[in-house]
């Protein structure tokens, strides 16, 4: 059986039960509701011996008692009690569990390392577990996520963490910009399951066109590399390696039991992988958000095209595009022509970048002529648009989003905060964004690069 459908039942689940959840719905709750609310689409069971509801849901003492066998359990109890249960589950044939508890390997004592061998022992290869120490699955397609209020449209982009909390945060901050998520994963420990069985479940995963990760250690390097290269091979594979340095490496190995590793060996490793590797939260939102709206591109040129109001912003990105690899496009003569007509003379430019200049009203069609023009130069591979249009947020973003479908070019725009619906009109468009013009170039130019 492959990975890919040995772990289906886990991350996309039927079934699911919640074991650990108090009567009063405080111990555990949290996991319940990240079901009820999203609505999960399928048969929802909360074990508990001393209930016979929890929040509305029916209770039953044991998992032996439930009605069918799920596809996943998610434990919420202490790490003896824990052992218990998934042995149980190993028993009823359950094909994964999913353990919010800590108190194993990652204390780093014999007391804690003798509880991780106890607790395999307990599920003999036949319930795989995902953690422990981690916060579970996120699968909107599914309706089930690690937190109540979790994004709930889906999209292509997954995510394996080391932490729960990052989790949360990233699926939260590329879904701003108007991505959704395939599915997530924040597997702890890595005590069975892996980061490598992860990548070659995402490798194979249809619903999954771009992988996010953030590792602080792997417990089989050799491994890892070969799940990474055919993963990076499949798709985009945007690498968050934490544990760099001395102190970094130390918070790893208490935070979930990991050896950090040497960071050079990493960066050779992604390298060779043909993974990108980043090294911290904006990397990561940014190079995925736009590995999304990329798409499935075959190449990525490196000549870019600015239009811009504001001037400064527009030093500053001609800066970062050189620094990133990137080049600025020398425009054809006959562009330069018809930017002329369409720019007033004093206190702009047209020569790339190119500086529209102050426009109080009407800002859309000004930049949308400028850009229409740049776009067909055929120098042109690519273009950042700096600058908007206050109180016209929605039309500024049409204006875009029919430039890169007019073109069939990458657009990219510096856009910092904003309405949802301009995030999700631009990513449905798959203009890319980011809240700055140079956070645009350096992620266009980390994927240009693999």
């Amino acid at each position: 059986m492959s990975t890919y459908d040995r772990l289906r039942p886990l991350l996309e689940p039927r079934s699911v039960a919640v074991v650990g959840v108090s009567r009063q719905g405080k111990q555990g709750a949290v996991f319940l509701q990240g079901l009820l609310d999203p609505g999960f689409k399928g048969p929802i069971y909360v074990v508990n011996p001393s209930a016979d509801e929890v929040m509305g849901v029916k209770a039953y003492p044991s998992i032996a008692a439930l009605p069918e066998t799920p596809d996943l359990a998610v434990l919420t109890l202490p790490a003896e009690p824990a052992i218990g249960v998934v042995a149980e589950c190993a028993a009823r044939g359950v094909p994964g569990a999913a353990l919010f508890t800590a108190g194993f390997n990652e204390l780093a004592t014999p007391e804690g390392d003798d509880r991780a061998r106890r607790l395999l022992a307990a599920a003999g290869g036949k319930t795989r577990l995902i953690g422990p120490n981690g916060m579970g699955v996120y699968n909107p397609r599914r309706g089930i996520a690690m937190f109540s209020g979790m994004p709930a449209v889906a999209g292509n982009v997954a995510l394996v963490s080391q932490s729960g909390s990052l989790t949360q945060a990233l699926v939260r901050a590329v879904a701003a910009r108007g991505f959704g998520f395939s599915k997530a994963v924040s597997m702890g420990n890595q005590l069975d399951l892996n980061a490598a069985d992860y990548f070659e479940f995402l490798a194979d995963d249809p619903e999954t066109n771009v992988i996010g990760a953030y590792i602080e250690g792997v417990p089989d390097g050799k491994r890892f590399e070969q799940a990474l290269r055919r993963a990076a091979a499949a798709k985009p594979v945007v690498l968050w390696k934490a544990g760099r340095v001395a102190a970094g490496a130390r918070a790893a190995r208490s935070h979930t039991g990991q050896l950090a590793g040497e960071y050079a060996v990493w960066q050779g490793l992604a390298r060779q992988a043909g993974a990108i590797l980043v090294r911290e939260a904006e990397e990561l939102v940014d190079t995925l958000s736009l590995a999304a709206a990329v798409g499935q591109r075959p190449s990525l040129g490196r000549r870019i095209a600015i239009v811009t109001g504001p001037g400064g912003p527009a030093v500053s990105a001609s800066d970062a595009c050189e620094e990133a690899g990137l080049e600025l496009a020398q425009f054809s003569e006959p562009t330069l022509a018809r930017l002329r007509l369409m720019v007033a003379a004093a206190g702009t430019s047209v020569r790339n970048p190119v500086d529209v200049g102050m426009v109080l009203q009407g800002a859309a069609e000004v930049y949308g002529r400028c850009l229409e023009v740049a776009l067909a130069d055929p120098n042109v591979d690519t273009a950042v648009v700096i600058g908007g249009e206050r109180g016209n947020e929605d039309g500024f973003g049409q204006m875009l989003a029919k430039a890169a479908e007019a073109s069939g070019k990458q657009v990219l725009h510096a856009l910092d905060g904003g309405p949802a619906s301009v995030h999700e009109l631009l990513a449905a468009a798959n203009v890319g964004t980011a809240p700055s013009a140079e956070r645009c170039l350096r992620a266009y130019a980390r994927l240009a690069d693999r």
